[in-house]
């Protein structure tokens, strides 16, 4: 079976694939399509909403338990009639996304008929943590919301260092001591050789 299963061919002459982000929120799951304008409803009911404005740093999938570190932006222009968004996401405080998961999908798209009536279900493809949320103004309206996600360092946040010697060595093997370690070079100093 395909990543995309039976029901999508990926070899056929089709439209492609919409991209597809969701972010876990306090509040429910907000979905959006990235890179296109419109509205999408997929086959298990979930209303995704797209814009040109939404954009998604270079993603890579994770290596050796790497998982690199990401942004996605919404970048529009505030209406100085309408209530301020940046206050209003100021006001759900920093842990407001934190540890939340942000995931991103594909819509297989086959036909035109498949952006009103899907016939395979998206298809999740990365998930990370999001970590940071930030702000941007430029100008007197322009404004930028940023959200990112875990970096490759993720792992090593934690990572305990186990000096090498003997009870490094008994800590990593869990009470296993090896006295050959007492007798470990300390430095890299070389005598001189006498002849060559």
């Amino acid at each position: 079976m395909s990543f995309f299963g039976d029901a999508f061919d990926p070899r056929a002459d089709a439209l492609g694939l919409l991209d597809l982000v969701q972010l876990d929120t306090p509040d429910g799951a907000a979905r959006f399509m990235l890179g296109v304008e419109g509205r999408f409803t997929d086959l298990n009911g979930n209303v995704w909403f797209g814009s040109q404005l939404l954009a998604v740093s270079g993603l890579e999938s994770a290596i050796n338990g790497v998982a690199p570190a990401g942004q996605a932006t919404f970048s529009f222009i505030q209406d100085p009639a309408a209530p301020a968004v940046i206050e209003e996401i100021l006001a759900l405080g920093p842990d407001y996304l934190s540890g939340r998961a942000i995931t991103f999908l594909v819509q297989p798209i086959a036909s035109h008929r498949d952006f009103y009536a899907p016939s395979v279900a998206p298809r999740q493809w990365l998930r990370r943590k999001m970590r940071t949320l930030s702000i941007k103004a430029d100008g007197p309206l322009t404004r930028e919301i940023s959200v990112g996600f875990e970096a490759w360092t993720e792992g090593r946040r934690t990572a305990s260092r186990i000096a090498l010697n003997t009870e490094g060595h008994a800590a990593l093997l869990g009470g296993v001591a090896n006295p050959s370690l007492e007798f470990i070079p300390t430095s890299d100093f070389q005598e001189e050789k006498l002849w060559s």
